[in-house]
Formats: C-alpha cells, structure tokens, sequence
C-alpha cells in the first residue's frame, strides 16, 4: 500500500514540491505565496459576486459595467501592496463581499502572511515552539528583526495593532453616526453629493468605521465614502485627527512600535533604570518627523506663493460665476471680500490643515481633503520625492523607506566632515548597508524614469485617454496632465501611498501592468527584490583585474 502510494502521480508532485521548498530562497517563496494570493483574490474580485450590477444612490440607478481581468489584477496587487491606487471607484463598483475581500486583502499585506501564521501559531493555539524556518520567513518578510525577538515582537506588535483596530473602529463608527459630513460651499458642488453619508445609519457607520481602520492603519488609501476620499469631511478636524494617528501607527514600523511599547511598559512600572530606544526606534522617528516638516513647509511654500488662480491657495469654486475668474484680481480690495467667501477650499486655516493632512497622507497612506490636481508644480514635485522617500522599514508602507533616506544623508554629512564611516547615535553604522542604501535608491530612481516613460505613452498625443499639456488647445476648459502628474502618480504607486492627480483610470495596460509590479516592489523592498535575483555563487572572486582610475563629476 505504502509502495503504491510512493508511486501515486500526486504523491511525487508533493515530494518535488517539498523538495523544492527545502532548496528554493525564502523571498522566492514568499513572493511565490503572494503571487498566488494576488492570482486568487483577482479571480475573485473579477467574478460577479463580488461586483454590482446597478448601483443607487440620491434617488438615481445607475449601470454598472463589469470590470476587465487586469482591473480586477490592479485592484487586488493595490489593496494587497496597502497602495489605494484604483480603476474604479471602490464605494460604487464592489459590493459588501467584494469590499470585505479588499478589506482581507489590505490587512494581509499590511501585517504580512507569514507573521500572522506565527500569530496564530505562537498567540492564539499557544504553541510555544516556532521553527527556525517559519522566524527566517517572518524576518525575511518583515524585513531583518532579530531572531532572538522575532515571536515576542510579532506578538505584541499584532496585539496592538489588533487592539487599535477594535478600539478605532468603534470609534470611528460612532463618529460617522453621530457626525454629519462637513465641507465647503465649493467642495459641495464640486463633488456634486458624490458620495454616502453613513449619519444616522449604524449598519453603514459600522461598515465605514472597521474598513476605514483597517485601511488607514495599513496605510492603503482606500476608501468606500465616494470617489473623492475623505472630501466630503474636509471640515470634520477630529475624524481627521483620527485618521493622522492611525497612520502614524502604521506607518512606523514593527520594530518601532515594540519598542515604544516597551518603554511605555518600563515607565508603568517605574523601573529605576534608564531607558534606551533602538537605534532603529531612533532613525525612524527622527527621519519620518523631519520629512514631515520639510514636505509640509515646502508645500505651504510653494501654494502660498503660487499666483495661478486654479491652485488649491487660490482656487474659487462658483460654477454661475467662472467668467469672474480671468478678471479678478486678487489683491482688489472691492473684490477681495467676493474672492474670499468664494474659496473652494476655506479659510486660512482650513487650507493649513488640509496641506498638513496631506504631508501625513504623502507617507504612505493615499487619504486626501482635497482634489491633488489643484495643488501647484511645487508641491505636486515635493509630494513625489516624499512619497518616493515612504515609510520605515518593517511597516505597511512603501518606497525606499526612510533609514534608506537618512543613511544617504548620513553618508553625505560625514563626508564633508572629513569622516571615512558614517556615525549615527554613537554608532558606526556597517558598510555593506551603507553601500545597499546607495544601490537602493539609484535603482529606485532608474524605475521610477523607466516606468513613467512607459506610463508616458497613456497621453493623447501618443494614442492614449489623458488630456495631456501639449493638445491644451483641443481641452479648453477640461482637466490636462504633465509629465510631473505622470511622475506624481508612479512614485505614489512604488511608495505604496495610493494619491492621485486622477489620471490611474485613464492609463493604458502597459502602464497598469508595469505600475502594478512597481507597487509589489515598493511594497517588499527593493533590497529584498534585488536579492530573488541576485547570483548565489559569485564567480568573479576567483580573479581580478588590474586597477584603473577614471575623472567624474
């Protein structure tokens, strides 16, 4: 019997499986299992289960066209890679159950696959023992925790974001029930009631409040309010607050928050000894509040100064009146009082806090107050290298992430000080890392160039949907992109961030399969993608040549 079974057909694919899986790199295993997730979940989403036919909204039916299998592709790698970017709008096109699987999908790839297996395993069944394979996986995919911390880490740092998730969500929940929506005069008739109010609806609050949570502690971006993010509530401060803690949260880092709530711990219980963060904990916090400042700064800079009358500064939103636009002037003390009761976007005030939302939003979230189209050159170029920069290693967001950012900066700082290593905290931090930033951001640039020039092609002027600069005489008075739009839009995508200018539905399928991979990357890291593919001998040590010297800039 057993002979029989040895020689079964499905017996030997299960030996060559497992073979496999003893010999195979575990980052070509794990992209292996996300490939298959994602392949899984499309196939899902693409069914008409999880897609509306019709959809009713302010008493008016409207049809719902199916989407298209590389839709369905690019929606799935968006919510699994926690990017936002969408083809459709995702309150309007899904129904509760294809809602539900983005909403799995978000928070899967946010936490990652392998550590909430050793959740599971280590937490809730109370299994004690862990492989040292399922750890190197865990350490892999989350992206270098020591070994001897990795269980413990895992488990706190899951617990709280679990914790969150619950305690948010209620509360999220509650908001949007007892909470109108609050906008401008402008925003409303832009937007033209795009959108569902969940108040005084306690089966919508809920739904909104636990997908909002789960979205915007994974720092995904997505959404089911309408098709204009969090617009309808651009003058609702405290569900913003909300939302800036929660990918705050998020956006931090395993590591980072593990040992936050260590010292939280160590103060509780009032332990003599001095405290010390990780110089991890230390990097990621420092980078991430200085970028911060330096996008929101620079955005205020450059919207302040802008003199274009369609900037978000500036903008007037009264659709009876545009013949007004070209004749104001702005500093016209009779028209001044008109101008200001006219702003699309508010007050002073208001417009601060809006930049604000959005300098958290651009660091790796994708929730946005306002329309991105409408922010200045400056800013739209401020936003890209932020959102390039993305988050902290070992978090749910993207990009070349910010120790990545620092270790460069470092680099160059100690350079003019004359110093050969690169010294941080007391710390000298190791060569070969400092070597992989470099290698990391340089590859991350050529990307970046590659994929826009790709996602060029989606304009006008070369057979493609988008309204582009140089056909501005056919589009008067419509919506026209750059390349700073194009370039806004791929670096949103490789930082897992999910803002846009508007143009991700008009791209042609070139440009959504090649942004779709640059989302993965984002998502895993351009160190680890380097390394699937990287040799596992080297055969050039075995010689070398004679050493030449050659003049650079």
């Amino acid at each position: 019997m057993k002979r029989k079974l040895r020689d079964s057909f499905i017996y030997k694919i299960y030996y060559k499986m497992k073979n496999w899986r003893q010999n195979v790199s575990k980052i070509k295993y794990i992209l292996l299992i996300y490939f298959i997730v994602v392949i899984i979940s499309s196939l899902f989403l693409w069914s008409p289960w999880t897609q509306n036919t019709t959809f009713e909204m302010n008493g008016s039916i409207e049809k719902i066209d199916r989407i298209s299998y590389i839709g369905a592709l690019f929606t799935t790698s968006s919510a699994f890679s926690d990017t936002g970017l969408v083809v459709v709008d995702t309150f309007k096109h899904w129904n509760m159950f294809g809602q539900a699987i983005i909403a799995i999908l978000i928070l899967l790839g946010g936490i990652g696959i392998f550590t909430i297996k050793i959740f599971i395993i280590n937490w809730i069944l109370r299994k004690k023992s862990i492989s040292l394979s399922e750890i190197n996986l865990v350490n892999t995919e989350r992206g270098g925790i020591k070994i001897n911390e990795t269980a413990k880490l895992v488990i706190t740092s899951v617990k709280f974001l679990l914790f969150c998730i619950l305690l948010f969500g209620l509360l999220l929940s509650f908001y949007f029930y007892y909470v109108p929506p609050q906008t401008t005069e402008g925003i409303k008739e832009y937007i033209n009631n795009n959108y569902i109010s969940p108040y005084n609806n306690w089966s919508l609050s809920f739904r909104y409040g636990f997908f909002h949570v789960i979205s915007a502690i994974n720092n995904a971006g997505f959404d089911i309010i309408g098709g204009n993010s969090l617009m309808p509530y651009y003058l609702n401060y405290g569900i913003q607050i909300i939302f800036i803690l929660l990918l705050v949260i998020g956006g931090l880092g395993f590591p980072t928050l593990y040992d936050i709530s260590n010292f939280i711990i160590h103060k509780i219980t009032r332990k003599k000894t001095k405290y010390h963060f990780s110089l991890f904990t230390k990097m990621s916090l420092i980078c991430y509040i200085g970028v911060l400042i330096f996008i929101f700064l620079f955005s205020f800079i450059f919207e302040i100064t802008s003199t274009n009358q369609e900037s978000f500064w500036n903008l007037v939103y009264i659709p009876k009146d545009d013949r007004l636009l070209n004749t104001f002037d702005l500093n016209n003390p009779v028209l001044k009082p008109y101008v200001d009761l006219g702003q699309m976007y508010g007050s002073t005030g208001s417009k601060l806090f809006a930049l604000l939302f959005s300098s958290f939003s651009t660091r790796s979230a994708g929730f946005t107050t306002i329309d991105m189209w409408n922010l200045s050159p400056g800013t739209i170029a401020t936003f890209t290298m932020a959102m390039f920069i993305g988050a902290a290693p070992s978090s749910t967001g993207g990009g070349i992430r910010t120790t990545t950012f620092a270790i460069i900066i470092m680099s160059l700082v100690n350079r003019m000080l004359g110093r050969k290593e690169v010294v941080a905290f007391k710390r000298t931090i190791n060569k070969n890392t400092v070597k992989m930033a470099f290698q990391v951001t340089l590859i991350s640039i050529s990307l970046l160039m590659i994929i826009s020039l790709i996602s060029v092609s989606s304009f006008d002027i070369h057979g493609g949907s988008i309204n582009s600069y140089y056909s501005v005489d056919k589009y008067i008075g419509m919506r026209n992109y750059g390349i700073e739009h194009i370039m806004f839009e791929v670096s949103s995508a490789f930082g897992t961030t999910g803002l846009s200018t508007g143009l991700t539905k008009e791209l042609n399928t070139a440009s959504i399969i090649v942004i779709l991979l640059l989302m993965f990357i984002g998502q895993f890291g351009v160190s680890s993608t380097l390394l699937v593919w990287g040799r596992k001998k080297n055969y050039f040590n075995r010689y070398s040549y004679i050493e030449d010297d050659l003049v650079i800039g």
